[in-house]
């Protein structure tokens, strides 16, 4: 009876399905507003962990930190690229949190800071080199 239960068992668990997702994971895109982070914010508890607003510094709230991201201001096409240095809650509306010097060197308008941000991936493509081939192979 112990023997035909462990069959039973295996036979059910050698028929599931295992779904393995082959799709590749697509870098982060997206257009919108950047808040510009100043001490103020802070203290008035908008955002609950504190930046250094004298560097360059941006953190985004889905990406994780230490992935590369670029930024491009869509009215001048500067562009910079910038480590995430932290996962920030911010609010809803905006898409990345920047210091004001990042703002700065993007040419932002206070009033309206319209950028693009995208997830630069490290290792996009692999090329190989020459290969050489022997006379047995040929």
């Amino acid at each position: 009876m112990k023997y035909n239960l462990i069959i039973i068992l295996l036979l059910f668990n050698s028929c599931t399905q295992n779904f393995i997702n082959y799709e590749k994971n697509q870098p982060f895109n997206s257009k919108g507003f950047a808040y510009i982070y100043n001490d103020e914010d802070f203290n008035k508890k908008i955002i609950k962990k504190k930046i250094d607003t004298n560097s360059f510094q941006i953190a985004h709230k889905k990406l994780r930190t230490g992935s590369l991201i670029k930024i491009i201001n869509i009215k001048t096409n500067d562009s910079i690229i910038l480590k995430n240095i932290k996962k920030i809650e911010y609010p809803e509306f905006y898409k990345i949190l920047i210091t004001k010097p990042v703002a700065d060197k993007l040419n932002l308008e206070i009033s309206s800071p319209i950028v693009e941000v995208i997830e630069v991936k490290k290792n996009k493509s692999f090329v190989a080199k020459k290969t050489k081939i022997f006379k047995e192979e040929e």
